[in-house]
């Protein structure tokens, strides 16, 4: 009997280890997946004469469809038509320009990505002209949403630190190479633009990305994404003085890597709210 009970005693402990409750992960509540938000991604400059019809056009895409289903952000990576006239604060960067780079190539202007995705017989994800972009923010809306993305901020006035935390819950298994990237945007600058051959001395600019937390081609997430893995990062940055906090933004938007670039889901958050 007691050579019984000495082989019963081990497995009795072995069945109480594998019946230990185990802790359950909750995710953020509000990272549900609910509706896609479609990115556009404009190529502009302050020496672009047509690029200010092509602004027109996003600012009435992002009052139709709402700027909760629509996120815009300008990169001015126009070459010469960036260049910034005398007495005027330089928009371009190293980064941007890289962004830009990053997406691909593009043939005229007004150009924009929509989701980065490119169309059949087209040799540039950039399209042009402006008025094809309703009809193509019109279809990615339409699409199932493969990810819920979330931004948090906190920012210090006084310090001006800005810590930035993202959260990524997806719907659906995501293998293979999949990429993040997280932008800061400053709206309602005002400085010079050409329209047509008018230079309006203080024209609003939109959007305008300042800069590019992560690397411009995006940084690589952990492959496979799974259903309902939570992901989390967290970005520390510093606002320069002479942005005003109260127009900037952040942008988070995962998108595929290697060849294709599409993006499945974007989000955008105000530094201060």
């Amino acid at each position: 009997m007691k050579s019984t009970l000495f082989f019963l005693f081990p497995a009795a402990l072995l069945f109480l280890a594998a019946c230990k409750e185990q802790p359950i992960i909750i995710p953020d509540p509000s990272l549900n997946v609910t509706g896609r938000t479609v990115l556009v991604e404009e190529i502009t400059g302050v020496r672009c004469q047509n690029c200010p019809t092509g602004s027109q056009t996003l600012v009435a895409l992002q009052q139709q469809y709402g700027a909760d289903k629509l996120v815009v952000v300008s990169l001015h990576a126009a070459g010469g038509f960036s260049i910034p006239y005398s007495n005027q604060e330089d928009y371009r960067s190293t980064e941007t320009q890289e962004l830009a780079n990053y997406i691909g190539g593009f043939l005229g202007f007004p150009a924009a990505s929509i989701d980065r995705r490119l169309l059949p017989n087209e040799a540039s994800i950039f399209i042009t002209p402006h008025t094809r972009w309703g009809g193509e923010v019109a279809q990615g809306l339409q699409a199932e949403p493969s990810l819920a993305i979330t931004v948090e901020n906190t920012f210090n006035p006084s310090s001006r630190a800005l810590s930035i935390k993202v959260g990524i819950l997806p719907a659906q298994l995501l293998a293979g190479e999949h990429r993040l990237t997280v932008l800061i945007t400053q709206d309602s600058i005002i400085g010079q633009q050409l329209n047509g051959t008018t230079l309006i001395p203080n024209y609003v600019h939109r959007h305008m990305v300042r800069d590019v937390v992560t690397a411009p081609s995006g940084d690589i997430l952990l492959a496979p994404l799974g259903v309902g893995q939570l992901v989390s990062k967290t970005y520390n940055v510093s606002l320069p003085d002479t942005w005003e906090a109260k127009h900037c933004s952040v942008i988070a938007f995962v998108h595929r890597g290697g060849a294709d670039k599409e993006v499945l889901q974007v989000t955008e958050k105000h530094v201060v709210e």
